[in-house]
């Protein structure tokens, strides 16, 4: 009998092993482990769900209700964090605060947001991608991306942005990809985008800018892709353009252009690009009207005075002549990065000089890869199209594949359970009744 309660107490013991494996997981959650990811979207939450275990490196929410992220929600061992597409309307300044390991940050689709603190995302030093799109922003503060020297991807696209604040992005050296498209920008200022000595991309495509600064542009020698097209732009000066060394696709239709004589800087510093870009379809004065301004015979401003000319009175270069040749449709969809040397008067924080490889997921809300270049007749009529500002592929990007989980996911407890989940469970249940067989016959035998 004695020996009897002892296999009994064996079997317990065992058990025990078993259970703990599927504890620690919030209820209605998909837990699973190397690296630690607990999996809860689209369960209709409120808040966030009790329960996340302290030592999660990757955390999913999104498609649910939250409206609240506090401080002490989270641990900090979070490396990846979504929470796109719920009903924030505050996030605590203090909410990520000791989160040096956080990589990926998605807070975007939350279109009650509208506002956030300048100090919000303090300290997080190794932030690599930030999501803030159709949050509702009308402002972002001062300083809210003061130390994010590691930054790669920042999307604010489809927002109500009417102005950016000077030297915003001063800290953001490592920058590649900004997203400002479907905002209300209306002006772009000399430091709006001082310190982005790496940007490679720059989306301001449907804003309402009427006016850019010559020196808008200054620190941008690295960037490849320029969206401007579906402003308010009636004109742009050359010298604007004159540091963009690197420059490969520009997009400047779906703009009402006066190709007057004030014109004259842009359809030089067009003569001498390389690259390739829109048309530039003139909007006044009458005579030229629907003419694209780059196709103007030489003549059209022989008129004008010498000065409305960039290269002749400010005796600015043209782009290199080491400068990539425009690519053919069937490179073209791989594109070529600009160089990323060193700059003078470099802002905080070292440049990265590998490849840029932040992983994402693949959700229609992002830029997606598209080519080859289209044409200036392709172009028209801009406003009816749906895939607004897609990019051509870039060489020697990394591509950002989705996250799927592994095999042998575990169902949290009280939620049902995959096939995978039953075959494991009924493994365990084998092993134990097969280990309390045994058990009992060596008892049996030594009786």
């Amino acid at each position: 009998m004695l020996r009897e309660g002892r296999c009994l107490e064996l079997c317990l013991f065992l058990l025990s092993l078993v259970v703990p494996a599927f504890e620690g997981c919030p209820s209605d959650c998909v837990c699973y482990p190397s690296p630690m990811t607990v999996s809860c979207q689209s369960h209709n939450f409120l808040a966030i769900p009790e329960g996340i275990p302290a030592e999660s490196e990757r955390i999913f929410l999104q498609n649910n209700q939250i409206s609240l992220l506090l401080r002490g929600h989270f641990s900090a061992s979070i490396v990846t964090l979504w929470i796109y597409s719920n009903n924030l309307t505050f996030i605590d300044p203090e909410a990520f605060r000791g989160f040096g390991r956080l990589e990926e940050l998605d807070l975007g689709d939350n279109r009650h947001l509208r506002e956030l603190a300048a100090g919000t995302f303090q300290g997080l030093l190794h932030l690599h991608a930030l999501h803030l799109y159709k949050c509702g922003l009308s402002a972002l503060p001062s300083g809210l991306f003061r130390g994010l020297h590691n930054l790669q991807y920042l999307y604010l696209q489809d927002n109500h942005l009417g102005y950016l604040q000077e030297d915003l992005f001063v800290d953001l050296v490592n920058l590649s990809h900004l997203f400002l498209h479907g905002n209300k920008l209306r002006s772009l200022q000399p430091n709006t985008f001082r310190g982005l000595v790496s940007l490679d991309r720059l989306l301001l495509h449907q804003n309402q800018l009427q006016s850019v600064h010559q020196l808008a542009f200054h620190d941008l020698r690295q960037l490849t892709l320029l969206f401007l097209f579906n402003n308010s732009l009636a004109e742009l000066q050359g010298e604007a353009l004159a540091p963009l060394a690197a420059l490969e696709y520009l997009r400047l239709n779906g703009n009402p252009w006066s190709c007057g004589c004030r014109a004259r800087s842009l359809w030089d510093w067009l003569r001498h690009f390389r690259g390739s870009s829109s048309s530039v379809p003139c909007q006044a004065p009458q005579p030229f009207h629907g003419r694209d301004l780059k196709e103007l015979p030489a003549d059209t401003f022989r008129g004008c005075l010498a000065s409305e000319s960039l290269h002749q009175t400010h005796g600015l270069r043209p782009p290199p002549r080491d400068h990539p040749p425009l690519l053919s449709p069937s490179t073209e969809q791989e594109g070529t990065a600009g160089g990323h040397g060193t700059q003078s008067g470099q802002r905080p924080g070292s440049r990265k000089s590998l490849k840029n490889c932040t992983k994402s997921r693949n959700r229609s809300i992002r830029p997606a890869s598209r080519g080859p270049w289209k044409s200036a007749e392709e172009v028209q009529d801009l406003k009816h199209q749906p895939n607004l500002g897609r990019l051509p592929k870039p060489k020697g990007k990394c591509p950002r594949a989705p996250v799927l989980p592994p095999s042998g996911v575990q169902q949290a407890v009280g939620g049902g359970r995959s096939s995978g989940d039953q075959a494991t469970l009924t493994l365990h249940a084998a092993v134990l009744v097969w280990t309390l067989a045994w058990t009992l016959a060596w008892g049996a035998i030594f009786r």
